[in-house]
């Protein structure tokens, strides 16, 4: 088990996410970073779907009561094993009664934390992922036990891992034309593809506003379905990028479609950062 000490600014239990009930109007979810979730999981050898700790802006405190193994991944949160720094992107053995302690979030805004054999909070609904009103709670709380399954990790002697991280610095978000783009006048087509986008202080994991506006004329829509990526104008101009944790229907046009990779880009930046699409074909 897993002693919630502090539980840091936004920390929650993440997977793959909800998969096959958007019909029933249920958010997929899931971890913000995906690409970053999973390379948290393959350094411990553990099922790509494992649930893991999604820790933003600042990390928790926690006490583990049993030994185990760890890893870390995404933003570097400067973390802590009984005072002692730890490194990203590699198997950490942890033993029983330690401390880890995270800081805030540098050169990205989330990180991830996986354990050997993967956090075993209940499944609802096929996921573990934390979603307000599916399950008992949006976030970990102080003083809360974590249960993980005991499995351990012999390192062996041969190949080796070598991890390259994302360039979150990175200005340009891969994505592809909306089913509604062909509404846009040619003014506004010019802007999503030629100017630079800043997200505004109104972002969170369902959606980001952006601060710029398109000029534009066109009505909203009849409700449709949306997922996450989907970037959808409001009759203002507003333009909204939908993330993981994103509603299933909408009645603004979706102007662009952001790619899973964009994404993962985009859940490692914060307020007042800038960017600007790259649209493709598809």
């Amino acid at each position: 088990m897993i002693e919630v000490l502090h539980p840091g600014i936004h920390t929650s239990i993440q997977d793959m996410g909800r998969m096959g009930f958007q019909s029933l109007g249920v958010p997929i979810g899931g971890a913000m970073d995906q690409n970053a979730m999973h390379w948290a999981n393959y350094l411990l050898n553990n099922p790509k779907q494992s649930a893991v700790l999604e820790m933003s802006f600042k990390g928790p405190k926690l006490l583990f009561h049993e030994a185990t193994t760890i890893a870390l991944t995404g933003a570097d949160m400067q973390a802590k094993v009984n005072g002692v720094a730890l490194q990203n992107h590699k198997a950490i053995q942890i033993k029983e009664n330690t401390i880890l302690e995270f800081g805030i979030a540098q050169q990205g805004k989330r990180t991830y934390l996986a354990i050997a054999g993967g956090i075993q909070s209940p499944v609802v609904l096929g996921s573990r992922s934390q979603y307000k009103d599916i399950t008992p709670q949006t976030v970990i709380g102080k003083t809360k036990l974590i249960p993980f399954n005991k499995t351990q990790i012999n390192g062996q002697k041969g190949a080796r891992l070598s991890f390259t991280a994302s360039d979150w610095d990175n200005k340009l978000i891969p994505a592809y034309k909306g089913p509604d783009f062909h509404l846009l006048p040619k003014k506004a087509q010019t802007q999503l593809k030629n100017n630079a986008f800043t997200i505004s202080v109104k972002n969170s994991r369902m959606a980001y506003v952006l601060e710029e506006k398109l000029i534009h004329q066109i009505p909203s829509i009849w409700t449709v379905p949306v997922l996450p990526g989907t970037v959808q104008c409001t009759p203002n101009g507003t333009l909204i990028v939908l993330m993981r944790d994103a509603q299933t229907t909408g009645g603004y046009p979706r102007v662009l479609q952001i790619s899973d990779e964009g994404l993962n880009l985009l859940a490692q930046k914060s307020t007042k950062a800038y960017f600007q699409f790259k649209i493709g074909s598809v």
